[in-house]
């Protein structure tokens, strides 16, 4: 069986009194490239590895072209011992969608962004789902 949880930002789901993912068998954590979002980054991973959990990967958000960026993501994942699955490009498209409260596959189904996503979603598969046993 998989499930796939979108939890809400915060530390409290890895805490020891809640621990409400002390028992998965994997934790994405969503980085984007700025210095902010990387210390709760490496505060989930550390937190992750207390509880126990066995692997932890990255899927790196607002990702601009031309800037360091995709090093820092890639730097980042090797140094917490975790797998960057995705780079997500920063995408005004999506931020437009967002601001208008569409579904970015009804209004910009061919932007960077959405291209993105679908990475991932094609990542997830390849490498959790075809391993679950039926």
């Amino acid at each position: 069986m998989v499930l796939v949880a979108d939890m809400e930002a915060g530390l409290e789901h890895l805490s020891w009194a809640g621990g409400t993912l002390r028992h998965v068998d994997i934790l994405l954590v969503v980085i984007q490239p700025q210095e902010k979002i990387l210390l709760t980054a490496r505060r989930t991973v550390r937190l992750a590895r207390q509880l126990g959990i066995p692997r932890v990967a990255f899927v790196a958000n607002r990702v601009r072209a031309g800037e360091d960026d995709e090093a820092r993501m890639h730097a980042f994942a090797v140094e917490h011992d975790g797998e960057l699955l995705v780079l997500i490009p920063e995408d005004e498209e999506l931020a437009r969608a967002d601001q208008l409260g569409q579904c970015p596959l009804d209004c910009v189904p061919d932007s960077a962004g959405v291209a993105g996503i679908a990475r991932l979603a094609d990542a997830l598969e390849q490498r959790f789902l075809a391993t679950v046993p039926t």
